[in-house]
């Protein structure tokens, strides 16, 4: 009995001395965070864990129909990496999975055509999508396509056939209640085979909502990349034959010459550092002295391309990636404080 009581007490003792160290603790790293928050707030610094609400801005420089660029200086290169991955991999559209021929009289098997009908991009809606589910098994909910053609026998040509012969199959309560929602192919004018007179095809295309982790066809992007903005420095000057040298020799046309004044000689400028490939062509010629150019990067000056297949505006795909990160992050976040309880 002595020794358990023994024990007890010093097992109350060190629980009392670890929770005055706890809170101690507690209040020195809320007075340094507190002194952190001021100092980021005077002069911003590049960290991996930055409050986005705030301080993240975006300079668009190109802006079409199936392409997006912009610029920023203040995304950190996980997160950038982490939205390439979503874009590419993680984001849900329709695509064609099965093909049901009835009939095929062409020279490609069925085999070869169904592989061409699946990677061609149909355009749905992102209301539709929402509505829909990702494997649907009742056939009164699917999105069926047609593809019914055929060249006549008295024909003397070779008919080609393009993806504008996909024509929705309007079926079921389902299609009737969404029927003002438009699901056609992207583009019209992607060659899927060609008839020989007297040949016909007669098939259903049956498509399904899935990601790109699964086939590459459901991927909603051609491409989606980043790049950290180059930097070019001269020290010094280089004139004369040297800077006529370095300009003719950049690929990409980095550099440019300013017109000498009276007796002086060229000088060598940089004009479009953007479009620098770093290939250090500029580096293997001899200007007299090394070092008077040096290349390195920007770390936190990135570029983001995102390239659509034309299935969703490349604004809509980009903002689906900002939400799906958020929500990992959020559900990341509601783990570890679970598993961290006390």
């Amino acid at each position: 009995m002595k020794i358990f009581l023994k024990e007890s007490w010093k097992f109350s003792k060190w629980f009392l001395f670890s929770k005055l160290i706890s809170k101690k603790f507690e209040d020195f790293f809320q007075q340094k965070n507190a002194q952190k928050k001021i100092i980021i707030n005077e002069n911003p610094l590049p960290c991996f864990l930055v409050d986005y609400r705030h301080n993240l801005n975006l300079r668009l420089l190109k802006c079409h129909r199936d392409e997006i660029v912009f610029e920023t200086n203040q995304l950190s290169l996980p997160h950038a990496n982490s939205l390439r991955r979503i874009l590419l991999g993680e984001l849900k559209i329709a695509a064609i999975q099965d093909v049901f021929f009835y009939q095929n009289t062409s020279v490609l098997n069925d085999e070869n055509v169904a592989h061409r009908l699946g990677l061609i991009p149909i355009f749905v809606n992102s209301e539709f999508l929402n509505k829909t589910k990702d494997d649907i098994s009742n056939k009164l909910e699917k999105i069926i396509l047609d593809f019914k053609l055929k060249n006549p026998k008295n024909s003397f040509k070779v008919l080609s056939i393009y993806s504008r012969s996909l024509k929705l199959k309007k079926y079921g309560l389902f299609f009737s209640l969404n029927k003002n929602l438009t699901i056609n192919p992207v583009f019209r004018d992607i060659l899927i085979l060609k008839l020989n007179p007297g040949q016909k095809i007669k098939c259903e295309c049956h498509c399904i909502i899935n990601s790109g982790i699964k086939h590459a066809k459901f991927s909603p992007v051609g491409t989606a990349f980043y790049r950290i903005s180059p930097k070019i420095k001269i020290v010094g000057e280089v004139l004369g034959k040297y800077a006529n040298k370095l300009y003719e020799v950049c690929p990409v046309k980095v550099f440019d010459i300013k017109d000498a004044k009276k007796n002086y000689l060229n000088r060598l400028k940089v004009s479009n550092p953007q479009f620098c490939t770093l290939c250090k062509e500029c580096l293997k010629i001899n200007i007299g002295r090394p070092g008077q150019i040096r290349l390195s990067r920007i770390k936190n000056k990135l570029t983001f391309v995102i390239e659509s297949t034309g299935v969703l505006s490349p604004e809509v795909l980009f903002h689906r990636a900002v939400g799906l990160l958020v929500g990992k992050c959020n559900q990341s976040l509601s783990i570890l404080f679970k598993s961290f309880e006390w």
